[in-house]
């Protein structure tokens, strides 16, 4: 069984709990996920069956959509209400006009602390085990990219956000950064993922609802990459490892362009991995064991 699962995560449980209820419904052991939803998050998570799971990387690298909403404040340790208060200030009252304006701080690529729990290893180590036992290690600042940052709702002290963002991001940082610039505190009260790159949350299932039938082809997973077929001799030399030069290219679907990764088919339709497309042909980047 090989392919993707489009789950819809509820809260109150890992992402590798939703990884270990994949895999006891389909008695499948090769299983991982395109992508970390926090515990107390909710919304879409990508699985990766058996020999899917060579491909999660395709799918970690897309933009993803959230809905969140950000308590002022109040500082936590994990910066979400499920960690331990720390401290807590008080909210000046602001218009949606001036939270606007705050927001255009983050849009485009910005420099982002992740929070000190968070799932980056440092020499081997996860920060959130750090964290627990105490040890609180403040990550260096990585580059991300807010695509969208639209205000939906905003009451007293809480305010509701649509998020577009470039994997990397953490939405923890962001409630944290912006209740800065308000002069106050901000963590994450509710978080939910809406989309990942082409998947819509809409076609998700519930975690008990997991079975065979509802995992996806893999290329089908793979919806968001153009493809390209070759032919009988190119698909010999391609399923070896072997780069295959622009006359192997039978034809070409999406309008892929140069240096750009493709789905690659034998004559017969049938999928062969991903490959990159170059000015002198497509070069093997992963291919689907046989």
């Amino acid at each position: 069984m090989n392919g993707f699962l489009l789950v819809d995560k509820p809260k109150g449980i890992t992402s590798f709990d939703v990884v270990k209820i994949a895999r006891k419904s389909l008695g499948v052991r090769k299983i991982g996920h395109a992508g970390n939803l926090d515990p107390h998050a909710t919304g879409l998570l990508i699985l990766g069956i058996g020999k899917a799971t060579r491909f999660i990387p395709f799918i970690m690298d897309l933009d993803k959509e959230y809905i969140a909403t950000i308590k002022l404040g109040v500082l936590t340790d994990t910066l979400d209400v499920t960690g331990e208060v720390i401290d807590r200030k008080p909210v000046v009252s602001f218009h949606e006009e001036d939270l606007k304006n705050v927001l255009r701080n983050f849009l485009g690529e910005i420099e982002q602390v992740p929070p000190s729990f968070s799932a980056i290893r440092i020499k081997g180590q996860r920060l959130y085990d750090l964290a627990r036992e105490g040890v609180f290690v403040t990550p260096k600042p990585k580059r991300v990219t807010i695509y969208n940052l639209e205000v939906l709702s905003v009451r007293e002290d809480e305010i509701d956000l649509h998020v577009v963002c470039s994997k990397g991001t953490y939405i923890r940082a962001l409630a944290r950064d912006i209740g800065e610039k308000l002069g106050t505190y901000g963590i994450v009260k509710e978080l939910r993922r809406t989309r990942i790159g082409p998947f819509p949350i809409e076609e998700a299932i519930k975690p008990e609802d997991i079975t065979k039938d509802a995992v996806i082809p893999i290329d089908q997973g793979l919806r968001h990459l153009p493809s390209i077929v070759i032919n009988d001799r190119a698909t010999w030399h391609f399923k070896n490892g072997n780069p295959v030069g622009l006359n192997g290219i039978l034809k070409r679907i999406g309008n892929p362009r140069t240096f750009q990764h493709v789905k690659v088919y034998d004559p017969a339709g049938k999928f062969l991995g991903i490959g990159l497309l170059k000015w002198d042909g497509v070069y093997p980047r992963r291919v689907l064991p046989q």
